[in-house]
């Protein structure tokens, strides 16, 4: 007799018990229940309730299950006859029909063991209004991947929104009555400004506010959980509710723990005028009511998010807010059942609670958070209890360091969210020092981690341990010891000590800008942070994050695991060559993900950075890697959901070797979907023994996979059968020509260190009058409207800069010569803007020096300058530039002189005399004529023109190659549509 869909239920819901141990009580997990609803006779197929979360429908079906989702959708709105509380989601299951033949053992064991079960979660306050996740199509997997999607489903992600939303308000509101209070009371707002270590400001009352507002919201979630603690209610009721009986309140709360939430907040509520404090207090409270108001306040989404809007020195700590879907995704791949830091037995709590796992730019905490939920999850998971680890993994697991108080306080306080009533001795979220001491020292923040632990010389690195009881001085380097740790995950900042933002705000150093640093300060930080990295493969022009790297890779012990957040430039950038070095020889299972969007916003996994990111994954490996995988997705994942989801597929595909490959031709990677929709792509490719590595932000992998072709040589594209392969010959720029100056070595100065400059580049690049022939044509800066055809003259000319004596005037002139000696015809677009301009390689009249936008190649000749300008326009041309320029910014793709000097081009130098010949007329013929920019490539006259007498008259390639549904059509329209090349165009 077929097994009943009753009978597979009870079994389904007896696995979910054994899953979290929230659930492990029969009544959290039901089956089949009547008379749980208000008001109704259905019987739900699996109703999940859980304290302090919204409760949870799992509607099961046998496949082919075509009323399951009618009966899931159904249920929401739907209200619990006992609490009352409404149902904001459930689950729809399609079972395997097989189920049906299974009966009792053999039932639990092939559900147990089904990869296959599938799943959508539907969410909103009624079956109208409800949400489908995903929109088409379904998500598949196992009952763990059930349990940990019905717990996320908990969550409501409609609702984190309007709650994010309402504590924003409610905190706003409370800022504003802050600054109402410093026109009456200026000592009071300087003494919470003290306490934070900020300076009074907009923001650092947001800040303090935030930090009140959280506090009230976990005052309400543990009133009638901790003996003799008065709700907000109740002290209404008992006519209490002002600041005294407040503090009241908070400190029966710190005799019990909670140090990290409520000593800060008390010392700010103190600050606060009595007279005052009422109406702040009854619009905070206001808000934590609203925030309880669907058992939301475990939610770190929320506190996280809104404090991240808020937080102080943005600019210069670039503490920016790592969504929590983004961490998701990063610790979704960092931490899974098969691939674990530490080589994890995950139902041995001792080998959990050993682990030691840090963020040392902890920020809000969202990263270690993350963490510390997936690594809970895994523990429930193989039948452990991860509130009875609580207490092991906050004293000795979780390390947090950050140099703005406030947020390591958040991070402990999220931390202690996990499990609000369970108590720990101590934790390790440190507020490592920064700026100059009061005993005069200089302090880097985590930086200072990067000393030896032996000859700390100039700098004194203190820190502040936030333990459960309370606080006291701990000695950093005796917790944080190199190659010690498991796991490390960071968001580091991304500032650079060099470059022009700083000029712009007069701000020398912006690295070490914050806290009001004085510019003395700011240079005995940066001479230290030289002292500090020296030998390291951190780079100034890189910046702050390639020194958290260095960070991170001397604190992993060997077989520890690194997950990152860094700059897009890591990936491609020349000055990341050193740290992509370190990658490459010391960690294996690498992962790189990056976002394909259009626009800077679109390209980041953290909000409000407005620049490109990608994720970083590896184990620290002596063998290092001479592969690695790649993953670029269509848009910033959305949900935790989406992350978790991204994240399982592609340790699936890595885990069963099913990830295609760059060398297998123009087929396109393997795609990543969320149910029916695409929602990126992953690729295994070798790692380049130099350079960088190109496959990032690419939304169309067969683009990638058919330029890497050319770049050895191949004419292989989309839609080309393998038997068709064209040779061409390839070489590198440097092979066949010289690359030209770079722009400050024509009109750069230097500084000694007394401060007086010394010339460095012999020129000062000046305008040509009207009517005047230059000297020393100059081709400097960009114009779109100037550079639509593939000829035209430079834009300014260099003036040799005056002489203070002879011996500089022999200097100027020995320079200068140098200069103008590799002046040439043909120049390469370093700074291209696809959806701008038109050009990547030009030709000018005159013999000219190329400049700061564009650099000059020389090459042997005229006739192959010509040449190669012409093949640098084309499309194949094009899309080696594309292919190998920096994506970081929008729409655009760099490529800095070093680069130039290993770029693959044309070898114009092997052709024949009848090709070049034949490339020149080309060239002569077209080079007054309009091109369009790239992003419209598809539709531009001139470059079909280019392609198909290029194509033919000098590489001899095929006409079918050039017909109009030939490949050549195709790439073109292929490349128009790439992100990287329309920006927001």
């Amino acid at each position: 007799m077929a097994t009943t869909e009753h009978t597979i239920n009870d079994a389904l819901a007896q696995l979910l018990r054994g899953t979290r141990r929230a659930w492990r009580d029969t009544d959290m997990v039901g089956a089949e229940d009547t008379g749980q609803l208000k008001g109704s006779t259905a019987r739900p197929d699996i109703l999940v309730v859980e304290p302090n979360v919204s409760p949870v429908v799992i509607e099961t079906e046998v496949f082919p299950a075509t009323t399951v989702e009618s009966e899931a959708s159904g249920r929401l709105g739907a209200q619990l006859k006992t609490t009352g509380r409404k149902i904001l989601s459930s689950i729809a299951v399609r079972l395997p029909d097989r189920l049906r033949k299974k009966h009792g053992n053999a039932l639990s064991k092939d559900l147990e063991s089904a990869t296959d079960l599938e799943m959508a979660l539907y969410t909103g306050s009624s079956p109208t209004a409800a949400t489908r996740w995903p929109t088409s199509g379904w998500m598949t997997g196992t009952v763990a991947d059930l349990s940990i999607l019905t717990q996320s489903a908990s969550v409501p992600p409609d609702v984190i929104d309007e709650a994010s939303t309402s504590l924003v308000n409610g905190v706003s509101e409370a800022a504003g009555m802050l600054i109402e209070i410093a026109k009456g009371n200026k000592e009071a707002v300087h003494k919470i400004s003290k306490e934070l270590f900020q300076e009074d400001g907009v923001q650092t009352r947001r800040m303090a506010a935030t930090i009140l507002a959280n506090a009230f919201v976990f005052h309400e979630s543990l009133a009638g959980k901790l003996s003799g603690v008065n709700s907000i209610d109740e002290l209404r009721g008992k006519k209490k509710f002002n600041k005294t009986a407040v503090l009241e309140e908070w400190h029966k709360i710190l005799k019990v723990n909670y140090w990290p939430i409520f000593d800060i907040a008390r010392r700010l509520l103190e600050h606060i005028p009595v007279a005052e404090s009422k109406p702040l207090i009854e619009r905070l409270a206001d808000t934590a009511d609203r925030l309880l108001e669907n058992q939301l306040m475990r939610s770190h989404d929320l506190t996280g998010a809104v404090f991240q809007r808020m937080i102080v020195d943005r600019k210069f700590l670039a503490a920016y807010y790592t969504t929590p879907a983004s961490a998701a995704l990063l610790l979704g791949l960092a931490i899974t059942p098969n691939h674990t830091p530490g080589n994890t037995d995950w139902t041995n709590p001792e080998n959990i609670t050993s682990l030691q796992i840090a963020d040392f730019a902890c920020g809000t905490g969202t990263l270690l958070t993350t963490a510390y939920q997936r690594i809970g999850q895994l523990h429930e998971l193989a039948g452990g209890d991860s509130e009875a680890i609580h207490s092991k993994m906050m004293g000795h697991a979780l390390i947090g360091c950050d140099v703005l108080p406030a947020a390591a306080h958040l991070t402990a306080s999220m931390l202690s969210g996990a499990h609000p009533t369970i108590t720990y001795d101590r934790s390790n979220i440190l507020t490592v020092a920064y700026g100059k001491m009061a005993h005069g020292n200089i302090a880097l923040g985590s930086i200072d981690l990067l000393d030896d632990q032996k000859n700390i010389e100039v700098l004194e690195v203190t820190a502040k341990a936030i333990g459960g009881m309370g606080e006291k001085e701990m000695e950093t380097w005796s917790s944080l010891p190199h190659a010690s740790f498991d796991l490390v995950v960071m968001n580091p900042p991304f500032v650079r000590p060099t470059g022009h933002e700083g000029e712009k705000i007069g701000v020398p150093v912006p690295m070490f800008a914050a806290f009001d640093s004085t510019e003395e300060e700011q240079r005995i930080m940066s001479k230290a942070m030289k002292r500090l990295t020296k030998g390291t493969s951190y780079h100034g022009n890189a910046g702050e994050a390639s020194a958290f790297l260095v960070i991170a890779h001397r604190k992993l012990k060997e077989g520890g695991t690194l997950a990152l957040v860094m700059p897009l430039s890591l990936m491609p950038g020349d000055a990341w060559e050193a740290s992509r070095e370190v990658l490459t020889n010391h960690y294996s299972g690498l992962i790189f993900a990056s976002i394909a969007g259009r626009g800077s916003e679109e390209m980041s996994f953290s909000a409000d950075t407005g620049m490109g990111e990608c994720l970083v994954i590896g184990q620290k490996d002596k063998k290092g890697s001479t592969r690695a995988t790649f993953v670029v997705l269509k848009e910033r994942p959305s949900s935790t959901l989406l992350g978790s989801s991204i994240a399982r597929q592609i340790r699936r595909l890595i885990r069963h070797e099913e990830l295609r490959t760059l060398e297998n031709g123009p087929t396109g990677g393997t795609p990543l979907t969320f149910g029916k929709v695409v929602v990126g792509q992953a690729m295994d490719a070798p790692l380049p023994l130099s350079g960088g590595f190109n496959l990032s932000r690419i939304a169309d992998l067969s683009l990638g996979q058919a330029a890497y072709q050319m770049a050895n040589g191949n004419i292989w594209l989309p839609a080309m059968d393998k038997t068709n392969i064209v040779k061409i010959p390839m070489t590198t720029v440097s092979a066949i020509g010289t690359v030209g100056p770079y722009h400050a070595d024509i009109d750069g100065d230097s500084k000694k260190k007394d401060g007086t400059k010394t010339i460095r580049g012999p020129f000062n690049i000046i305008a040509v009058p009207p009517d005047t022939v230059p000297t020393y044509p100059v081709l400097w800066s960009h114009d779109a409207e100037r550079e639509g055809t593939l000829m035209f003259e430079g834009d300014f000319q260099a003036q040799k800069k005056a002489a203070a004596n002879q011996d500089e005037l022999e200097a100027i002139d020995l320079k200068a010569a140098a200069i103008c000696a590799l002046a040439s015809h043909c120049h390469f677009n370093q700074n291209f803007q696809f959806n701008s301009q038109p050009t990547a390689m030009q030709y000018t009249p005159r013999n000219t020096i190329g400049g700061r936008a564009w650099t000059s190649i020389q090459l042997s000749d005229d006739d192959h300058e010509k040449v190669l300008v012409a093949w640098g326009n084309s499309s194949l041309g094009l899309l080696v530039h594309w292919w190998i320029s920096n994506k970081q910014q929008s729409g655009r793709g760099n490529i800095t002189p070093n680069v130039l000097q290993n770029f693959p081009v044309l070898d114009v130098s092997a052709l024949t005399l009848n090709q070049l010949q034949n490339g020149v007329k080309v060239f002569n013929e077209i080079c007054h004529k309009k091109l369009l920019p790239i992003h419209q490539i598809a539709e531009d006259p001139t470059r079909k023109e280019l392609d198909e007498r290029f194509a033919i008259e000098v590489l001899g390639l095929p006409k079918s190659l050039i017909d109009s549904d030939g490949a050549l059509e195709l790439l073109r329209m292929k490349l128009a549509q790439e992100p990287s090349i329309r920006g927001n165009k």
